[in-house]
Formats: C-alpha cells, sequence, structure tokens
C-alpha cells in the first residue's frame, strides 16, 4: 500500500510540475512582450511632441500666426540637407562644388609643397652628413644611418691625445676645405675676388674660427681638499692661426696644444674640472642646384657649424657632437644662362597656389555668410518663441543653429590660406627653416580638415552616416572613461621613468617612456623593452619585468577591451535604432516639435514646394529684436 501511495504521489507532482513549466515560460513571454511593447511605446511617446504649436498658432492674431507661418518654412528650409534644398529650388550647392574642388587642388599642391619640402630636408641632412664627415675625426657611415637599437655608443673621446687628434683634424679640414671637398663650399666673407665664388682668396682673408669655453671659476686642491669656485665664466676667444702654425698642425697633432696655449686656450688635467663645454664655431658657404628640380635656380646658403666638446659630467667622457645651421642668403644667387624662362613646373606649382588660395577665400566667405544667416535665425526664433508663443527654446535647441562642420571650414579655409601665403613666401627665396616647418603644419593641418570635412555630405545618405553617429553617441562614455584610463597611465609613465629610467634607454627621459608605454599599449617591441632593461641591478631587472607584465596585462586585456566595448556598445544601439530613422537616435526639443507640426510637402520638387519655400515667402534675416513689430 505504501509503494502504490508514493507512486501516485510521485504522478501527481509531476502532472503539477508541467503546467508550472509552461505557466513560466508563458509568463517569461508575456514579461518580454510587456517590456517591447512598453520601450515602443515609450519610444512612441519620445517622438511625440509634448506641445502643439499647430493649436497655438490658430489661436494667434493673423500677423502673428503669417509671421509664424514663415518662421515654420525658414526652419524647415535650414534643416534640410544640400540634395532636398537642390530639389526644392533647383540650387546649386556652392559649398558642396568648392569643398569638392579644394579636395582635389589641395591634394595636388600638398603633393607639389611635399616634393620640395623633401627635397630642402634632404640638402639640410645631406649638408649636416657632409659636416660630420668633414670635421669629426674617424666619423663613419654606420652612425649616419638611424638604427634601433645604435650599433655604436655615443661619439666621444677620452683622453687628452684623443682630444688634440680631434681638434688637429678640425683645424686641418677648416683650412683646406675649399680644396679637399667635392662641392662649392667657400669661406663666409663679404666678397670674393672678381665676384667669383670659386676663386682663390688669400689666407688672410679666412675668417677665424671662434671658440666658446664655459667653465667654472677655480678649483684648487689642497692637502687632498678640492675647493670649487663654481661661478660660471664664459671665454670667447678667436683662433687667428697663421699660415706656418697651420701647416705645423697638419704636421703634428700635438702641436695644437702648444699653438691654443699662445692663446690661452689649454686643455690639462687639472682643467678636466673647470671645463664643462667647448664650442668651435665657423661659418661657410655653398651653391645648392638641382637639375632634376625644373622650378629650382642655384642657390646660395650660408651654413653655420657648431662642434661641441662636452665635459658637463666630468666622467671622463667627452661627448663631441655637431649641429648646423643653414640660412638662405642672396649675395651669390646664380641664374641659368640657357633655358632662361617660366618652366612647367614653376607655372603649375604658382597656378595651383592661387587656385586654391581663391578657392580657399570663397569658401571661407560663403561659411561665414552661412554662420552669420544661421546666427540671424536663432535670433529670431528665440525672439518668436519667448514673445509669441510664451516658450522660450532650450540651450540644446539654440545650439541646433551652430554648424560645427562650417565651423571646422572655416579653421581649414584660414589654416590653408596662411600656409598658402607661406608657401608662396618661400618660393618667392624668402627661405627659413621654421617657416618651411609652419607651413607644412599648416597645409597638412588643413589638408586633414578638408577631407574631415566632406564626411558631412556622406551623411546625408543613410548608408554612410553610421560611423559618424557611432563616433557621436561614444563621445560622452569615451571621454568619461579616457579621464580615468589617463590617471592610471600617468600612474605607470611615472613610476617607469623614476624607478628604470637610469636602467633603460627606453625610459631614458618621460617623453621616452610615454612613447615605450605606448608601443606597450598597442603590443609593439614588447621583447626589446623587457631587453634593454640592463641586469646590473637586479632589484631594478625584476621589478621591470613584473612592472611590464602587469602594465601589459592590465592594459591590454583590461583597458583597451573595455575601449573597444564602449564603441561596440554604441554602434550597436545605433544599429538597432537606424531602422527608424535618424530622428530616433537624436533627442528632441520643442524646436523640432514646432518645424514638424506641419510637415513639409512629400513631393519637394513640385511647383507648390518651390513657390512655398521662395526666398520671398521666408523671414527676412534683419537683425531685430521683435520679430511682430
Amino acid at each position: 500500500m505504501s509503494r502504490i501511495f508514493r507512486s501516485q504521489a510521485s504522478r501527481s507532482m509531476r502532472l503539477e510540475q508541467i503546467p508550472l513549466e509552461s505557466m513560466s515560460r508563458r509568463s517569461t513571454t508575456d514579461r518580454s512582450d510587456f517590456n517591447d511593447n512598453a520601450s515602443n511605446a515609450s519610444s512612441n511617446a519620445s517622438r511625440r511632441p509634448t506641445i502643439n504649436f499647430q493649436e497655438i498658432m490658430e489661436d494667434l492674431p493673423h500677423h502673428e500666426r503669417e509671421t509664424g507661418e514663415r518662421l515654420r518654412r525658414h526652419l524647415q528650409f535650414f534643416f534640410m540637407n544640400p540634395m532636398e534644398k537642390w530639389k526644392v529650388r533647383h540650387q546649386l550647392p556652392y559649398k558642396l562644388v568648392l569643398q569638392v574642388l579644394k579636395i582635389v587642388f589641395v591634394t595636388m599642391q600638398l603633393i607639389l609643397f611635399a616634393e620640395m619640402r623633401m627635397s630642402h630636408v634632404d640638402f639640410l641632412e645631406d649638408t649636416t652628413t657632409v659636416m660630420r664627415h668633414r670635421f669629426l675625426k674617424e666619423w663613419n657611415d654606420d652612425r649616419d644611418a638611424l638604427q634601433y637599437p645604435p650599433a655604436e655608443g655615443r661619439y666621444s673621446v677620452y683622453d687628452d691625445q684623443g682630444l688634440s687628434e680631434h681638434l688637429s683634424f678640425l683645424i686641418n679640414s677648416y683650412y683646406s676645405i675649399r680644396n679637399d671637398s667635392f662641392a662649392s663650399f667657400s669661406y663666409d666673407v663679404v666678397s670674393h675676388p672678381s665676384g667669383n665664388l670659386g676663386a682663390q682668396i688669400s689666407f688672410e682673408s679666412i675668417p677665424p674660427i671662434e671658440v666658446l669655453i664655459d667653465r667654472i671659476s677655480n678649483v684648487t686642491v689642497n692637502n687632498n681638499t678640492y675647493n670649487f669656485d663654481i661661478r660660471e665664466v664664459k671665454d670667447t676667444k678667436r683662433l687667428n692661426l697663421t699660415e706656418t702654425e697651420v701647416f705645423q698642425i697638419g704636421q703634428s697633432d700635438d702641436a695644437v696644444r702648444d699653438i691654443l696655449a699662445t692663446r690661452g686656450i689649454t686643455f690639462l688635467p687639472e682643467d678636466a674640472l673647470k671645463i664643462s663645454t667647448v664650442q668651435f664655431k665657423f661659418r661657410l658657404r655653398t651653391i645648392h642646384y638641382s637639375p632634376t628640380a625644373g622650378d629650382q635656380k642655384p642657390e646660395c646658403y650660408k651654413i653655420s657649424v657648431s662642434i661641441k666638446f662636452d665635459n658637463s659630467r666630468h666622467t671622463g667622457q667627452v661627448h663631441v657632437t655637431l649641429s648646423t645651421v643653414v640660412s638662405y642668403v642672396n649675395v651669390c644667387n646664380g641664374r641659368i644662362i640657357k633655358g632662361v624662362g617660366w618652366s612647367f613646373d614653376t607655372l603649375l606649382i604658382g597656378g595651383t597656389d592661387i587656385f586654391v588660395l581663391i578657392l580657399c577665400i570663397l569658401s571661407l566667405i560663403l561659411c561665414c555668410r552661412a554662420l552669420i544667416k544661421a546666427h540671424l535665425l536663432q535670433i529670431k526664433t528665440s525672439d518668436y518663441f519667448e514673445n509669441v508663443l510664451k516658450n522660450k527654446i532650450t540651450v540644446t535647441d539654440q545650439l541646433d543653429f551652430l554648424n560645427l562642420w562650417y565651423v571646422m571650414i572655416v579653421v581649414n579655409d584660414a589654416l590653408i590660406i596662411i600656409g598658402t601665403v607661406a608657401k608662396i613666401s618661400i618660393e618667392f627665396q624668402d627661405f627659413d627653416n621654421s617657416l618651411f616647418t609652419l607651413t607644412s603644419i599648416f597645409l597638412g593641418m588643413g589638408a586633414l580638415l578638408v577631407y574631415v570635412g566632406v564626411l558631412r555630405y556622406f551623411g546625408f545618405f543613410s548608408q554612410y552616416n553610421i560611423l559618424m553617429l557611432t563616433l557621436k553617441r561614444s563621445a560622452p562614455n569615451i571621454m568619461r572613461f579616457m579621464t580615468c584610463a589617463i590617471v592610471l597611465y600617468a600612474g605607470f609613465l611615472i613610476a617607469g621613468w623614476v624607478i628604470i629610467g637610469p636602467y633603460s634607454m627606453k625610459f631614458r627621459t618621460l617623453a621616452e617612456s610615454s612613447e615605450a608605454l605606448f608601443s606597450l599599449l598597442n603590443g609593439d617591441d614588447m621583447f626589446a623593452t623587457f631587453y634593454t632593461i640592463n641586469d646590473s641591478n637586479t632589484v631594478i631587472k625584476v621589478f621591470g619585468t613584473v612592472y611590464i607584465y602587469l602594465f601589459v596585462s592590465l592594459f591590454i586585456y583590461v583597458v583597451l577591451s573595455l575601449f573597444i566595448a564602449i564603441i561596440m556598445d554604441a554602434y550597436e544601439v545605433v544599429k538597432d535604432r537606424y531602422s527608424d530613422g535618424l530622428r530616433a537616435i537624436e533627442k528632441r526639443g520643442c524646436l523640432r516639435d514646432f518645424v514638424e507640426s506641419n510637415p513639409p510637402p512629400s513631393e519637394l520638387g513640385s511647383p507648390t514646394t518651390r513657390s512655398a519655400y521662395a526666398p520671398s515667402n521666408l523671414l527676412n534675416l534683419v537683425f531685430n529684436h521683435s520679430p511682430t513689430r
């Protein structure tokens, strides 16, 4: 009996479980349907206007209602895209045409400028390379190549004999530069004999080398006690060497010590703690001419050379560096005897610059005009809403009148105009290295903004607008996330620079530390970062290894993944709501409700629509605070 009772009880329990499970599934389905209906209802409610402006306008006096109708049509036309405006008025989108033309001709201008810029930079680098090979003893080609990690250490001297050999080599090279170099180098003198740059000049006319010595006042030793007088002393000497002294230096490197000592320049062992830096400065001139460039004529440049012996650390290793400053001079310019005239390259460069200048000025005028008209329309709208409709528009609605795309176009037009004017001045021989750099920055940033500005017109097509909508929606969350990530990154940056910096070439400075961490963040150069940490200090080696492991694990696996997740979340939201149109993604305000209270005709190209949106049927945008007067 007990077995029978248990079996019946188990059957009844199983029978009771079936409807419970089905009921739970039905309840889950009902809840999801309810949530979907609620979300649809909420979205429909958000799309419904909060204020019935049509009823309000019907109760207004005739002249105020007519002004409201004109304002509404004006706003509808204002928020149309260029394609819709073309259908309504058959009005050529001048700004769109100008942007397309700007892309073509600005790109052409940049290509021509980049070739000139490359030629200029190559000339500067080649000149510096020649100076190093001419004036630095035992300088080799391996030091000219940029290698990472460097194949050789810093160029230095370590003893008095090495210093004498380098100084002797420097002086001999300077006085024989005209005869030993396969280039048109000359000395920086006021005038050359017979006006010929290649003519020989007397030895006495060669400008002397300037020596700048930066040292402290004195160091004395008394009973193994060092007394330092650390007052800074800056001495300037001029090496007015005779032809006999130069010949002696060429015969023996040791002769340079005695010759310099007669002029108060000594590099004795007791001077090692006094002297911080010694610089040898002189100036040369050269002719630069490249027949491969059709628009280039022979040009004269002055080369200011500075060779620095750096003993500021007083470690016994004196670092030697050579720097040059190349400047344009118009004293020894040449001219082309045959083939004189305007070459095709010159005409092409000049014509492109002038055409780009005209395009940017027209674009700047049109965009400024559009921004001013939008501001006047905003004033009219605010006054009408506040004085007639008794409903003040919000700041968000007011910002709808500010077209940031036009602001960006105005900025890139200004940049390109400034860069083009500077480029034209460069082409008229106003040579300046800093001017070259500023011109490239202005033109490069202007071209970047030109290409970005074209994305606005892609946004008018539904299939190409998802990028801008995703960036716009994810921007606030990205800014908040980046604030926390930058604080964490700064903590790792400071710790790595302070602790690992003395033991790794990749963390030597704060900027280099940031570059190393950013490379690690992108998965680049990981092994080299581990390898370059000096293992002379075991604690630092262990700490550096753990530090890199922790940074890579945290930023690549966590921070970078969260960053991508934020963008993907915004993309999913935009994609899900895209079927409802662009208006469903944007937040609505009373301004949009007013504009859509009487929707525009569906047939934008009909004569009735063209007549309704004619300039005579819209507002007259004159600055007036009271639209009802």
